[in-house]
């Protein structure tokens, strides 16, 4: 039996959809508001309301009880992410001073932010010549 050259084969590895993003700023409120900083690598913020995501904060951060924590993306209005954590009794965020290893991250959290589509609110199927994997 022949297998045809185009079968099953397999995806190439692919960054997350969207891309994580550095951290400048987080509130102490709920819900929470999260600061990012664009550039020219994401070009813009491409988060939208209804995404999971997870914070990856550094102890030197502060606010290290939101480090790990996954919330659900609430709105987006230019750099600020609103996120339905309550962070009114986190300790202070704030950027340490240059030399810092590891910035504070934000990023996207289960498979549903893969390929979502705005138009219809559903993710599309991925394959490399549309025959199926």
């Amino acid at each position: 039996m022949t297998i045809p050259n185009n079968a099953n084969e397999y995806l190439p590895g692919v960054i997350q959809i969207p891309s994580s993003i550095v951290i400048t700023a987080i509130t102490q409120a709920f819900p929470m508001v999260i600061t990012v900083s664009v550039n020219a690598l994401t070009e813009a913020n491409t988060y939208i309301q209804g995404q999971l995501v997870k914070l990856n904060i550094p102890i030197t951060y502060g606010m290290f009880q939101a480090n790990g924590l996954e919330g659900q993306v609430l709105s987006v209005v230019g750099n600020n992410i609103t996120v339905d954590i309550d962070a009114r009794y986190f300790d202070t965020f704030s950027v340490p001073g240059s030399g810092t290893l590891q910035p504070a991250m934000i990023s996207p959290s289960g498979s549903r932010n893969l390929e979502f589509s705005n138009a219809t609110n559903l993710i599309g199927f991925q394959s490399l010549n549309n025959v199926g994997n």
